[in-house]
């Protein structure tokens, strides 16, 4: 490979480009939501003024993202093979495109099939029309990808494009043949009558389907974006002109886009053949992505840090989640009838805020990393290391299998709870308890008490782990052992209540449940003589004092009145948050403690465990 032709360190600059091109895709989404063109779901208030106003990131973005996607694959070939690559791309877009067409589009296509089709809701809905669109029919007619279509593209472009580096010499040439070309003000002439001829001659023909197989126009677009990013990221003289002209590309696209919008509404738009307006989008999506990198180059090329690192790694994940959120979030608030900035901005926070949570919770749970486009953990074979399960050298590697399961448990209850209120049509969530969702008038019981039932083993389990954790970290022999005791018994509690559905008298053996109550100060108690972990303390202690208040204030003891029946339901919402949610969260730093302590200090037998075996 030509060295003047290779990149030889990170480009910041083009993780931030990356980072803020994908911000932009999620509020670019959200306008749509508010747009006159056909999109998945829209609010009740629609704006005209929406179809120019989309065309300020519209021409530029998408082609941005590609060449900067293809300069990423150029990083990814140094010190790899075309087979290494090849893998490596398989391993990090697959898996993803295959869950989120299994799992993350169908429940916007239902939402969308509910709102413009009149599909019937609820769970039996959503179970119907899963079964008709993944029947041999359905399937036959394909499989809808929606926003995933980037990760097709890419994915088919990165193939492209590792053929042609396979051919030795070629992208040197190439690369060679883009630098002469491009010197001085070529840098913005050549592109600009590239784009404006495929916009003019392409375009009307084909428009753009985001059909790998009938997309020509932006296969011509996305491709050649694609290599032309692969090919001159380590062109230094393409960037210093890119540096040189961003002032006259950020001129050029600022007089472009009104002009652009003009010639959206302006009948005389179609004069000529369209050529002029072909012409003035070509301007200002190259002028764009001209300032942009040379802004970029010019200013965040050595500019990381924590923050860029955490959300380059966010990005991916943040771009699988957002727009099934943004649908349900538009599903659900849409009746409340809110005034439009309002619907706006909780729509806009409900799908950032919901995309980073799902990213916080799928980044500290290595089964669902690749599934998000995450590297696994410390680069262990995915989706599992059999040699590791059968061998495992890690020390403590039981007791925090036994905490991993601690974690999720809490997970599992409030999505099963979620679950089944969704299959339970009028249930009231101020006057009813959640026991009645596994009981007669359910719709779906199984939903309840099936996903309880396992959530009480796994508490047990998890219950486990925290004594034998607490055990590993101080050898507080007693308070492990009833810490133990205190988790099975509130599992068994659980697990108990669900073979004996409301209004069975039996089922208040759920009863034995309450003792998790005393869990977060037994914890304190195992940890006393622990100076360094003084955040889990506090949150145990704040636990504890929360816990307390809102059994203080429930109807049946001391300020009967306060909760009463016509609320009683979000009280007991409250309370199962934050009785089964502090668990997860306990479990989690104990894990950590546990997998520091490991690495630190090789793990010892206290001297009052001489028969303890360790785990």
């Amino acid at each position: 490979m030509n060295p003047s032709a290779s990149p030889t360190q990170r480009r910041y600059d083009l993780d931030w480009i990356r980072v803020g091109a994908f911000g932009l895709l999620i509020l670019y989404h959200v306008g749509l939501v508010y747009g006159v063109y056909d999109w998945h779901v829209h609010s009740a208030h629609t704006f005209e003024w929406m179809r120019e106003a989309i065309l300020i990131t519209n021409p530029w973005r998408l082609t941005l993202l590609f060449l900067v996607s293809g300069a990423a694959l150029r990083f990814m070939t140094l010190r790899r093979t075309p087979r290494q690559v090849a893998r490596a791309r398989f391993e990090r877009l697959v898996p993803p495109l295959l869950f989120g067409a299994v799992v993350l589009v169908p429940i916007q296509a239902w939402i969308e099939a509910m709102d413009k089709g009149g599909w019937p809701g609820g769970v039996a809905g959503y179970v119907a029309w899963m079964a008709r669109e993944f029947s041999p029919a359905g399937l036959a007619d394909g499989v809808p990808v929606n926003h995933l279509w980037f990760i097709v593209y890419i994915a088919a472009y990165s193939l492209v494009t590792i053929l042609l580096w396979r051919r030795p010499g070629l992208i040197e040439r190439l690369g060679d043949v883009l630098q002469r070309a491009l010197r001085g003000p070529w840098l913005l002439v050549l592109p600009i009558l590239y784009l404006s001829a495929i916009r003019l001659f392409l375009f009307p023909h084909f428009g753009i389907t985001n059909m790998l197989h009938w997309d020509w126009y932006n296969h011509a677009l996305s491709l050649a974006a694609f290599v032309f990013g692969f090919c001159i990221v380590g062109r230094e003289s393409v960037w210093r002109d890119m540096e040189r002209y961003r002032w006259l590309a950020l001129g050029l696209a600022a007089v472009a886009l009104p002009i652009m919008m003009v010639q959206v509404w302006h009948p005389g738009a179609r004069a000529f053949w369209g050529a002029p307006r072909a012409l003035v989008y070509g301007v200002d999506q190259w002028a764009t992505i001209v300032a942009i990198l040379g802004f970029g180059s010019r200013h965040l090329r050595a500019r990381g840090g924590p923050v860029l690192n955490y959300l380059t790694q966010a990005t991916f994940p943040l771009y699988l989640a957002h727009q099934t959120i943004l649908v349900a979030a538009v599903w659900i608030i849409r009746p409340a009838a809110l005034p439009v900035g309002l619907e706006a901005l909780f729509l806009v926070a409900a799908t950032f805020l919901g995309s980073l949570a799902i990213y916080e919770v799928v980044r500290r749970i290595p089964v669902l990393r690749p599934l998000w486009g995450l590297k696994p953990l410390d680069d262990r074979p995915w989706p599992l290391d059999l040699k590791a399960l059968i061998r495992p050298t890690q020390p403590y590697h039981r007791r925090r299998r036994l905490l991993g399961v601690g974690v999720a448990a809490p997970i599992l209850a409030l999505t099963v709870v979620a679950a089944a209120i969704a299959a339970y049509p009028g249930f009231n969530n101020a006057t009813q308890y959640l026991s009645e969702l596994g009981g007669a008038s359910a719709r779906a019981p199984i939903i309840f008490n099936g996903g309880v039932f396992v959530a009480g083993v796994m508490a047990g389990l998890a219950g486990i782990g925290f004594g034998l954790g607490i055990y590993a970290l101080t050898g507080a022999r007693v308070a492990g052992w009833v810490i133990a005791v205190v988790f099975v018994l509130a599992g068994a509690g659980m697990a108990g209540s669900t073979l004996y559905p409301w209004p069975d008298p039996r089922h208040m053996v759920i009863n034995l449940a309450l003792g998790i109550q005393l869990a977060p100060l037994l914890l304190l108690w195992g940890l006393r003589r622990r100076r360094d972990m003084p955040r889990l303390k506090v949150f145990l202690a704040a636990t504890f004092v929360v816990m307390a208040i809102l059994t203080v204030l429930t109807k049946h003891l001391v300020l009967p009145g306060t909760v009463n029946d016509a609320n009683v339901g979000w009280w007991e919402r409250l309370y199962a948050i934050v009785l089964v949610g502090w668990v997860g969260i306990a479990a989690w730093v104990l894990d950590r403690k546990l997998l520091h302590h490991a690495t630190v200090s090789p793990p010892h037998r206290p001297a009052s465990a001489a028969l303890d075996v360790p785990i």
